[in-house]
């Protein structure tokens, strides 16, 4: 459906005629995309519009006009992900990629970031400053507001915790068009605090996984930012075979090979206990062979991988620590030393591993373990105690086994995991890859993740309200009645919050 003259000319009043468009070719390209291609929008409508604001001003003026006009709105900042997927009819997108502000106050130690500020952006400027943030496990071509506000974990959180606690002071356009700022941003017009004055509402922000754009849009955020080395991480390489060389005597890698899950698991509680690192994770030989894959195209991936399985040790488990002197060179050689301690006395090997960085520290290669198929999706997500995440992860490459074919195979392995928070978080990701006429396997088997999670007393992360909420409390009930306050002409990225992963 298109929009009519009097609605068009009244939104291109706002951005104007260069930052507006309802060419079937554009708006086609924001009909579909992300993570999640092929489930999360399934059913997607071809937008009627998409405008590109420059500042929160525009925004409002935009949401007051579809307010008037009865328009749905999705707004998005990277479209990483295919909740951003449009499925109602005469639904205008609002692309913030021109939202481009970003300020560092280096004496408070954040950052203010405007909506299309995405994450390798801040990590860039902040190391310039001897600062840094959490890089996100799916990529830091994220937006810096939309990753914070959803959950925004990364194995960088190990130390730092999740995204949404970093959260300061916030300015938000709710759906009816009202600006409501959050923290010191609601009194002194500054955004070093996110706490008050009055009721802190950040919680209505992250909900269960954000509220994906069913709540408004989010113009400006700042998040905390923590101290770093004061030597510089150099990139070098040719994309897409690119790293950061790393300074040995400040940063090492340790690859610590354990002969079971449960001695590896064993082996990340102890290292957390001690507190040493700056991440803990297991790395699952799938993802080995995504990296050597790199720039070759799928097929290269899904040559080598069914080989993998002759000579794969099916018990052996990988953590991969990263160690960090934050505060001089023998903070770094004193962490070694307890590592390697701790190693041997869990039974691993550890390995010191090369000076370089692809993926953690600046996420630029996490898109490519997610689209080696034509489809893939985190079948299973918990966030638990690390025991927890290894029964779940067995369970689910157990419930896997009977849609294995058509589902890639994985061999059995039960998924892969990271440790927050200095090991009282455990989190549990388990990968599933798909031809894109399967995918209807692989939300089963996500079904089949929900059902059995439920039934032992997990925690299955990020999954539906209208799902969970009889479950836990009736939640879903509460979020509902907080969209129909916030958004009464049902018109913010419907019907999210409350059914976010359906179209």
């Amino acid at each position: 459906m298109s929009l009519s003259k009097e609605v068009y000319q009244a939104l291109e009043s706002i951005v104007g005629p260069e930052n507006i468009s309802d060419d079937p070719a554009i708006c086609e390209a924001d009909t579909k995309g992300g993570f999640g291609e092929f489930m999360l929008d399934r059913g997607a409508m071809r937008p009627a519009a998409v405008l590109l604001p420059g500042s929160t001003e525009e925004v409002q003026q935009i949401v007051k006009v579809a307010n008037r006009y009865k328009l749905p709105f999705v707004p998005f900042g990277t479209f990483y992900i295919a909740y951003c997927a449009p499925n109602r009819p005469n639904t205008i997108m609002l692309d913030l990629k021109r939202m481009t502000r970003l300020e560092i106050d280096e004496r408070n130690l954040y950052a203010l970031c405007e909506s299309g500020v995405c994450i390798s952006q801040l990590q860039a400027e902040a190391m310039k400053r001897g600062l840094y943030t959490v890089a996100p496990g799916c990529g830091s071509q994220a937006s810096v507001v939309a990753n914070t506000a959803v959950h925004g974990q990364g194995p960088l959180g190990y130390r730092l915790g999740f995204a949404y606690r970093r959260m300061l002071g916030t300015e938000w356009v709710l759906p009816d068009g009202e600006i409501l700022r959050l923290g010191s941003a609601a009194a002194l017009r500054d955004y070093f605090w996110g706490e008050g004055p009055g009721t802190d509402l950040r919680g209505l922000l992250r909900g269960i996984i954000g509220h994906q754009g069913g709540l408004g849009v989010v113009t400006k955020m700042a998040v905390k930012l923590y101290p770093f080395i004061p030597e510089k991480l150099e990139p070098s390489g040719i994309s897409p075979h690119t790293t950061l060389n790393l300074p040995p005597n400040r940063m090492k890698w340790y690859n610590i090979t354990y002969p079971s899950p449960d001695t590896a698991i064993n082996g990340m509680y102890e290292i957390a206990k001690h507190e040493i690192g700056a991440m803990i994770m297991s790395v699952p030989p799938i993802f080995r062979y995504v990296a050597r894959a790199r720039g070759k195209g799928a097929n290269a991936f899904w040559e080598a991988w069914p080989k993998a399985g002759e000579t794969l040790d099916r018990n052996e488990m990988i953590v991969r620590v990263l160690l960090v002197g934050f505060t001089s060179e023998k903070q770094l050689a004193y962490e070694e030393k307890v590592l390697q301690d701790i190693a041997t006395e869990t039974g691993g090997v550890a390995r010191e591993g090369r000076p370089t960085d692809e993926s953690w520290i600046m996420s630029a290669d996490a898109i490519s373990i997610y689209f080696v198929a034509g489809a893939e999706a985190s079948t299973e997500i918990s966030l638990d105690s690390l025991d927890q995440a290894l029964k779940v992860g067995r369970a689910t490459a157990e419930l896997k086994k009977k849609y294995t074919p058509p589902l890639g195979e994985d061999y059995g392995y039960p998924g892969w995991f990271q440790v927050y928070d200095l090991g009282h978080l455990g989190y549990l990701e388990f990968l599933a890859y798909a031809d894109t006429e399967d995918t209807a396997q692989l939300e089963q088997l996500g079904a089949d993740c929900i059902e059995h999670d439920l039934a032992v007393g997990g925690y299955p992360a990020y999954q539906e309200p209208s799902i969970l909420g009889p479950e836990w409390f009736n939640y879903h009930e509460l979020l509902e009645r907080v969209k129909d306050l916030f958004d009464p002409n049902g018109i913010s990225n419907p019907p999210k919050p409350l059914k976010f992963g359906q179209v």
